[in-house]
């Protein structure tokens, strides 16, 4: 995951879906907020 200079490896051990509480997490530690997250997946 890559936000400008800040690169964040998001590690997937279970090779399926991640849970929201996880997800929540990573995207808090990248600095990307909910609504950018949505915004993303329109595109």
């Amino acid at each position: 995951m890559m936000r400008g200079d800040r690169v964040l490896t998001v590690p997937n051990p279970h090779r399926g879906d991640i849970s929201i509480d996880l997800l929540k997490r990573i995207l808090d530690r990248a600095g990307v907020s909910r609504d950018e997250w949505l915004a993303s997946e329109e595109s």
